[in-house]
């Protein structure tokens, strides 16, 4: 029996032979947001997407010529909010979320449909129990509050989710992880605060310096592919960040003719600060507060800096201690991006909060070596080519 070959080593392989494949197939998809049911393919003339980590992708500037519209009677059969569109690549649904946007140019002829990944719809639900249809609202008090209980952030967040769905009208086809009942995480949300899902969401995934992934991968169902669903992903107490399992993809961008076909770099410093500081409720002087330092960078020659966030919803000391560790930790180093071009059948496999090693050689900025990122996000449009933004696991300053 031969060794299996390493991930890394295939990885390569497969940006070797990418170079000679056929363009990829990409299809543009649409259907009923509730059932997950397949309408039917559009014949875009244009389209891009992106795919982020811990918040909602994008479908954007789909474009559909008038010749379609008409055919598919696509202004009556796909509302906004009510049709979700979806992006196939290969087989492999890359994102897929709700309609918000839809524009018609008369003088072109062309309509153009807007649409962001599922995360985009908990921006529009509250967490609140359930509600009687007759319930008459007068002061915050009549909403109660939601708690929930659990072993991590990680089954917070499925907690929250499950309770979404559980509203009159509220379910969609989201396959939801495996409960992790415990008491070690206990989360409070007044519902005088009428707090928002998403944002509740984004919150737990920047709780604390090892605060859990969220998302929410789309897929055809396998028992009846007509149906598309998403299932949510979250990650744990011990193991945190949602990547591949296995080795590290490989950027070669040292081969030469390879499907790789650029590495950009972007840095911004606006946001960096060396002490944070983190509020949270109260007001004026009875104000919930907390403050974290980093001094390496301070006392390398750097001048101090310093950021600050508010977390209103934040009750308890110790949370927002966490808050105030995990902005400094973000913040102590500029937001450096790098960019890396390629072509689509190279990277299909690759998913944002993946792992990748970048070589380089000579690179006018880099220089030669390898360079460990994570991958943020994926973008492309109905060409063969992709985007891959990734960040350094440390910036380079």
């Amino acid at each position: 029996m031969t060794a299996p070959v390493p991930l890394a080593t295939r990885m390569l392989a497969a940006f070797t032979q990418a170079a000679r494949l056929k363009p990829t197939q990409i299809k543009v998809l649409y259907g009923d947001l509730r059932t997950g049911l397949i309408h039917g393919e559009i014949d875009a003339t244009g389209a891009s997407w992106a795919q982020v980590l811990n918040d909602a992708g994008a479908i954007d500037q789909v474009t559909v010529p008038g010749a379609e519209i008409a055919r598919l009677d696509l202004w009556r059969m796909a509302p906004a909010a009510k049709t979700f569109l979806a992006v196939e690549i290969d087989d492999r649904i890359v994102e897929a979320g709700p309609i918000w946007s839809r524009t018609y140019d008369w003088e072109t002829d062309t309509l153009v449909l807007g649409a962001a990944g599922l995360w985009s719809l908990w921006d529009h639900r509250m967490v609140l129990k359930v509600l009687a249809a007759a319930l008459q609202v007068r002061t915050g008090a009549d909403l109660g509050s939601v708690t929930l209980t659990g072993a991590d952030l990680g089954e917070i967040a499925r907690g929250l989710v499950a309770l979404a769905m559980s509203h009159a009208g509220g379910s969609v086809p989201v396959v939801l992880p495996a409960a992790r009942p415990g008491s070690a995480r206990i989360e409070t949300f007044p519902g005088y605060e009428l707090p928002i899902l998403g944002e509740q969401l984004r919150q737990l995934t920047q709780r604390q310096t090892a605060a859990p992934d969220i998302r929410f991968a789309p897929r055809r169902r396998s028992d009846d592919r007509r149906y598309i669903e998403w299932v949510m992903e979250t990650g744990t107490a011990a193991a945190p960040q949602l990547s591949q399992a296995g080795a590290d993809w490989i950027f070669d961008t040292t081969v030469r003719r390879g499907p790789l076909l650029g590495l950009s770099l972007d840095e911004d410093a606006t946001e960096m600060g060396f002490r944070g500081w983190e509020t949270g409720n109260g007001s004026e002087a009875g104000m919930l507060m907390a403050t974290a330092y980093v001094g390496t960078q301070v006392d390398a020659g750097w001048p101090l800096l310093e950021v600050e966030r508010a977390s209103s919803s934040v009750q308890e000391g110790l949370t927002l201690d966490g808050h105030a560790a995990q902005l400094v930790a973000r913040s102590a180093r500029p937001v450096q991006k790098w960019t890396v071009t390629a072509h689509m059948s190279a990277a299909l496999e690759v998913r944002a909060g993946d792992y990748a090693v970048v070589r380089t050689r000579g690179h006018a900025c880099l220089g030669t070596g390898s360079h460990r990122v994570r991958v943020a996000g994926k973008s492309g449009d109905l060409t063969d080519k992709v985007k891959i933004a990734m960040y350094p696991m440390a910036a380079i300053v």
